[in-house]
């Protein structure tokens, strides 16, 4: 696996991929020329060490057959967004620091406890946000101006608003929402590899060098990291990684919130296809469960499911009756 940058510097310059996703597939440089030449794309380890290195850029119809060579977006080969293994790092970094309050994560990411924030722990993000793209500048502006004029024909000497005048004003309006991001890990990954990776770090001083002990074993990081993949299908969304950080200066939520909402939705997608699995066995003892856990009374539990048995029961005869029907027709 390639070394990762974990300077925010190193973020912006964007480093491709293309050694990354070839150690990824257990490829020396030479290999990797032979497979591309087979699937019609001629070039020679100096040109591909050169592409790695930086020192050369691939034409775009290089970049699209590597991208489509290793199965990713053009972008994620050319290096733009966070890498699977940045990722990998960071959720690592959550589960390891989940009992050390405030830390600085990669790419100046910000967790607290395990809880990531929409727009940074205190808003620090928005510090690059021009004014006028603020939530609200525009109505503020306008009735600070309206207020300006009646002062000013009021015979009264006020200075004339501004922008950074209404900012302060404008930043304590905004809502900072958290989401869990270890809360949502616990359920995604088997308790038992939570644990080992809890163990793994617990002796870590995380006002030292924290990168750089969590990366010291590769072998402790692979280990990891496939533990992640088996779990968590959003390492695998090469489209979703090579968008994430887009937006810097802007109003968009943080990195670290965007994949805590990701692994949101993709645990509430588990627990969905769970629910439809266990109904496919027994749609009864699923309904029931289902019913039960509802917060109405036990009167309302017992006439829900008394419905829901009979529409079960229906549909479980017009499923017989049309079994039958297709049964009576020539083959």
């Amino acid at each position: 696996m390639a070394n990762v940058d974990f300077t925010f510097e190193g973020y912006l310059d964007m480093k491709n991929r293309i050694t990354e996703l070839r150690e990824e597939k257990g490829l020396s440089m030479r290999k990797l020329s032979e497979s591309l030449k087979e699937k019609g794309l001629s070039l020679s380890t100096d040109s591909l060490s050169k592409y790695e290195r930086g020192v050369r850029n691939p034409k775009i119809e290089n970049w699209e057959k590597l991208a489509e060579f290793f199965k990713v977006p053009v972008e994620y080969v050319q290096g733009a967004g966070w890498s699977q293994d940045d990722v990998v790092h960071l959720l690592l970094f959550a589960i390891a620091t989940r009992n050390y309050g405030f830390m600085n994560g990669p790419f100046d990411t910000e967790i607290d406890g395990g809880k990531v924030f929409k727009y940074g722990f205190d808003k620090s993000v928005l510090d690059d946000v021009d004014t006028n793209d603020l939530p609200g500048y525009k109505e503020e502006y306008e009735k600070k101006g309206d207020e300006f004029w009646k002062q000013i024909k009021k015979g009264e000497h006020v200075p004339v608003p501004n922008g950074e005048d209404i900012r302060p004003y404008l930043l304590s309006n905004i809502d900072n929402p958290t989401i869990d991001l270890v809360s949502l890990l616990d359920e995604l990954l088997p308790d038992d590899d939570i644990r080992m990776i809890e163990n793994t770090y617990s002796e870590i001083n995380f006002d030292d060098e924290t990168w750089d002990a969590i990366s010291a074993s590769n072998e402790t990081f692979f280990k990891f990291k496939k533990i992640l993949l088996e779990n968590i299908k959003t390492l695998n969304d090469y489209a979703f990684l090579s968008t994430l950080g887009e937006g810097w200066g802007t109003m968009q939520p943080s990195p670290e919130y965007v994949i805590a909402k990701r692994l949101s939705d993709e645990l509430q997608e588990k627990k969905f296809d769970s629910k439809i699995d266990s109904f496919k066995v027994d749609p009864y003892k699923a309904s029931k469960k289902n019913i039960d856990a509802m917060s109405i009374t036990s009167n309302d539990h017992k006439l829900l499911f008394e419905i829901v048995a009979h529409l079960l029961d229906e549909n479980k005869e017009l499923k017989k009756r049309v079994d039958q029907l297709e049964n009576k027709l020539p083959k």
